[in-house]
């Protein structure tokens, strides 16, 4: 009985850093939006960047010493927080234009892309019952899209790009997941975030006023407690427990984009959402039992 609630008890534990994490996020879209209708993508970067390098990276050396450095594919390391950056970029160029609810959805389409990917990249077998949920996860996006219609908006490819991309950044955490720890990608990535968000800053700054440096580093520090709070998350519940719990971000999205900005998703949104997160749950329950069995 004892390992049974010290078992559910880290479950909900895991729960918990995984609200935690959702809500941040959400928190740091918003900002972003904010101030990217002034600001350069990368100046908000380079912020993000500096607060997780300066925050996030020396609480990980103290608890874990100079063993978070340690990394058998330093260059996949680089290449892999790169393409964070990447679609991070693209996912605020995007928010420019699109409601927040909208690309956060479109967001959603990452893991339908990952599954897709990993059987080339990885070599992961996915059968007919798989490959049938990535193909209806791709209608709900173009419901969303509705390409040809007076609603398509091109800033929404932005969006459907960086979940590409954000799909091949977690494709990489799988693969370096098998020899680098957790705490090694979260080092690599703070840091490559800030290095790329400084470069850039001399071609793209604007002098901001008090409040503004104020939301700069509301960004940064909601970004870095995110990438903390889903590490945390992962240490404490599987997958298949807390993935549903991602999705939450469409409620924060659609409640921050209708208080903020007056916001309304409209009908479509929410039809094509309903599919994205029913196809992708199935492919994450397919890929939990796919496992399951072969470690039977």
């Amino acid at each position: 009985m004892v390992d049974v609630a010290a078992k559910q008890s880290g479950v909900g534990t895991g729960i918990g850093f995984m609200v935690l994490t959702v809500v941040s996020f959400s928190a740091m879209d918003a900002v972003g939006k904010w101030l990217v209708a002034d600001f350069s993508v990368w100046q908000i970067m380079a912020f993000r960047g500096a607060v997780a390098a300066g925050i996030l990276v020396p609480f990980l050396i103290r608890k874990e010493g100079l063993t978070v450095f340690h990394t058998r594919h330093l260059s996949f390391q680089i290449i892999r927080a790169l393409m964070g950056v990447a679609a991070f970029a693209l996912f605020f160029y995007a928010l420019r234009f699109l409601k927040l609810a909208d690309a956060t959805v479109i967001g959603f389409s990452g893991s339908i892309f990952m599954a897709a990917l990993a059987v080339p990249l990885l070599g992961e077998r996915v059968g007919l019952r798989r490959w049938s949920a990535i193909g209806v996860g791709f209608i709900g996006v173009v419901i969303i899209l509705q390409p040809g219609s007076g609603a398509f908006q091109p800033a929404a490819l932005l969006a459907v790009a960086s979940a590409l991309v954000y799909s091949l950044v977690m494709i990489g955490t799988r693969w370096l997941s098998r020899s680098d720890s957790s705490s090694s990608m979260v080092v690599y990535h703070s840091l490559v975030t800030a290095v790329v968000g400084f470069a850039a800053l001399p071609f793209v700054w604007i002098v901001p006023n008090a409040f503004e440096v104020f939301l700069f580093l509301v960004a940064g520090f909601f970004g870095t407690a995110a990438q903390f709070c889903l590490v945390r998350a992962f240490r404490y519940a599987p997958v298949a427990v807390l993935a549903p719990f991602d999705y939450g971000a469409l409620i924060f999205a659609a409640v921050i984009g209708f208080v903020v900005w007056n916001e309304v998703p409209g009908l479509s949104l929410w039809i094509g959402a309903a599919i994205v997160i029913a196809s992708g749950l199935f492919i994450l329950y397919r890929e939990t039992r796919a496992k399951a069995v072969a470690s039977a």
